[in-house]
């Protein structure tokens, strides 16, 4: 039999990291999904009895379909886009610390950008974020991704901390700009980021 309380313990648990992950997608109906999954698989489950690592590698791999479908769903019917934590890590990673990036990108008005995972993120806006840390998270992220440092486990949390940050500067900066597009090209404007032509490919692979 499905140990029903244990199950929905370690749903709950996914359900709210990947919802860090996806800005916008409530966690409750990332943890519904997964159960519904469950519920779906139930003969399969009770036979293989998994522990608990397995169940929490099966269950992200449900949240992130889930909230990957749904993200989907919302820049496609709002024209609006949302940045994610493995897209910015991915940036910060193969584009923000290489200097034969900004060379192409020498100025705000050159509108070039960077592509990840058909998220267009302008290299200025990442720059505006990541100007907007603590002294402290600018630093760590520095330390993993320009260095390539190994970090201790406190500077893991504080990265990931300061992750979400960018995320949310990033996304609240897209709010704005939908607004201001609104006011001045009226209903069914594009944000300019949208009309970006140059920009570098940076493929998306989500740290699982």
């Amino acid at each position: 039999m499905i140990d029903w309380t244990r199950y929905e313990k370690i749903a709950t648990s996914v359900a709210k990291k990947v919802a860090f992950e996806y800005p916008g997608i409530d966690a409750e109906d990332i943890r519904q999904e997964i159960l519904l999954h469950v519920m779906e698989k139930k003969t399969t489950y009770e036979t293989a009895n998994y522990p608990d690592g397995q169940l929490r590698t099966n269950f992200r791999k449900t949240a992130i379909g889930y909230a990957g479908r749904e993200r989907y769903a919302y820049i496609y019917h709002s024209a609006e886009y949302v940045y994610t934590s493995p897209e910015v890590r991915q940036l910060f990673e193969r584009a923000f610390f290489q200097p034969e990036m900004w060379e192409k990108a020498p100025t705000k008005d050159d509108a070039v950008s960077v592509a990840a995972g058909g998220v267009v993120v302008a290299l200025w806006d990442l720059d505006r974020a990541y100007g907007l840390l603590p002294v402290l998270d600018s630093q760590v992220i520095a330390k993993r991704y320009e260095h390539g440092e190994t970090l201790t486990s406190a500077e893991t949390m504080r990265l990931s901390r300061a992750i979400d940050k960018i995320v949310r500067t990033l996304n609240n900066g897209v709010v704005k700009r939908q607004q201001e597009s609104k006011l001045h090209a009226g209903p069914g404007s594009r944000s300019s980021m949208s009309n970006a032509r140059a920009h570098y490919e940076v493929s998306s692979t989500e740290t699982k």
